[in-house]
């Protein structure tokens, strides 16, 4: 019988076809290694080929932005075009040197972002955090459907940018409460437009967000999400809500399916921070 150990070592074949050398992956985190102006830096080649020297079969980068007005921390590299793709390609070469796949992780972080950061923060609505964030967060302006429509074309430009750098797959971020998440939340979503209300509007947004990239990169392309099985808040975002996206996804996929990566599944607790944040 094959060890954990054996197990580990072996490929996996993704639905569409791809194929991570082994099981193990490096998760999603934000380096906050860009420059001052957002842009990719040697450091970032660097460490992902450092990370990839380590046998690790996928490495996801962290959040890389879509929109340099609207950033989750200092030092987030944002892609609006195709300006530093030598480095994304540099990126791309030292990770596949050491036969690892490297995805890059897209992500808008509406209205969680500190304040000071940002001229404003937007969000599906203009409803702030709880009162115990209040001081590090402002209270943000809601989206217009025009600007809803930027930012799904802003998610599709990225992820075809850093597919001509050569990565190997995108990562939407669906969860921890940034944008995407903002908009699948009843707590946080309250439009009373197209883009919320029931379940069905306030998943719009991220199956047209999925879209968009989809159009941009090509049927075989992976594409995944990072999607919270719940954000156990009362009248937030809950486990059957979060199934039932991935069931609909599924249904109405193209022959090359995507990767659906739910998170903390049936894992109630939560550090400290999110549940003050939440």
């Amino acid at each position: 019988m094959a060890t954990a150990q054996h197990l580990l070592a072996q490929t996996l074949t993704l639905p569409n076809g791809s194929v991570l050398p082994n099981r193990l992956a490096k998760s999603a985190l934000s380096e906050t290694l860009g420059t001052m102006d957002n842009r990719v830096t040697p450091a970032l080649v660097r460490l992902y080929e450092r990370w990839a020297q380590g046998g690790t079969g996928l490495l996801i980068t962290g959040n890389i932005m879509v929109d340099r007005r609207a950033l989750g921390e200092p030092g987030n590299v944002v892609i609006e075009d195709d300006r530093d793709l030598a480095l994304l390609k540099a990126m791309a070469e030292g990770v596949a040197r050491h036969g690892s796949r490297l995805w890059a992780q897209i992500n808008h972080p509406g209205k969680q972002s500190p304040k000071g950061l940002n001229r404003e923060n937007v969000s599906p609505s203009a409803i702030p955090f709880g009162k115990q964030m209040q001081a590090f967060f402002d209270t943000p302006r809601e989206l217009t459907e025009p600007e809803i429509l930027d930012i799904i074309a802003r998610f599709g430009r990225a992820a075809g940018v850093v597919k001509q750098a050569g990565f190997h797959g995108v990562q939407i971020h669906g969860a921890h409460g940034y944008l995407v998440s903002q908009f699948l939340s009843p707590k946080h979503n309250v439009r009373t437009d197209g883009w919320g209300g029931s379940a069905e509007n306030r998943r719009r947004f991220v199956l047209a967000v999925y879209q968009a990239m989809r159009d941009a990169v090509g049927p075989d392309f992976p594409i995944g999400i990072k999607l919270n099985s719940a954000d156990f808040q009362r009248g937030g975002f809950t486990e059957e809500e979060s199934l039932d996206l991935i069931r609909r996804r599924w249904r109405a996929r193209r022959p090359a399916p995507s990767s659906v990566r739910p998170t903390s599944l049936n894992l109630p607790r939560r550090c400290a921070s999110t549940s003050a944040r939440r």
